[in-house]
């Protein structure tokens, strides 16, 4: 799924920060991050509602060792409720390990996708803080393979369970 994400032309559009949570391999805690996003300013059909596409490019500081950007979906059923997260990352023999993974090497950015529309990203609620970790914690694993040198690939969505819901979400 190598740069599978849909890039809009910088002129029509506009630019507009929501907020993610950052997996670095430069701080020793994952942290709260605003991602920029582009906002389509003209829709080909006016009943839909414009796209709002990631640039998550502004977290990874490894452009020049790897430029490709992978990403896929994590649906996590907590309790009787669904979260939907997106998950960007990269592979590479050159990058740097994470400190928050057994094994991953490189940044990861988890992003929150709408209910309403599975191709729109939402703004992060600081209630997400402990779903966000638990779905880093799940992912590891296919993380892990995923930058073997084996070649396995990522899957489009990785549905996870936990038995109850998180405390503090409504």
């Amino acid at each position: 799924m190598v740069n599978t994400r849909k890039q809009v032309a910088v002129h029509r559009c506009t630019v507009k920060s929501l907020r993610s949570r950052h997996f670095s391999t430069t701080h020793q805690t994952p942290r709260f991050a605003f991602t920029p996003t582009q906002i389509e300013l003209r829709n080909p059909d006016p009943a839909l509602k414009p796209k709002r596409r990631p640039l998550v490019e502004a977290h990874f500081s490894d452009e020049a060792r790897q430029p490709f950007i992978h990403d896929f979906r994590v649906k996590v059923k907590h309790g009787r409720k669904v979260s939907n997260f997106c998950v960007f990352l990269k592979r590479g023999k050159t990058l740097d390990l994470n400190p928050h993974g057994n094994g991953i090497v490189g940044d990861v950015v988890l992003m929150r996708v709408s209910k309403a529309d599975p191709d729109m990203l939402v703004n992060m609620r600081s209630t997400d803080k402990k779903i966000a970790d638990f779905v880093f914690a799940q992912s590891q694993l296919r993380i892990c393979r995923f930058q073997e040198p084996q070649r396995t690939r990522l899957p489009k969505e990785l549905v996870v369970e936990h038995d109850r819901a998180f405390p503090g979400l409504a």
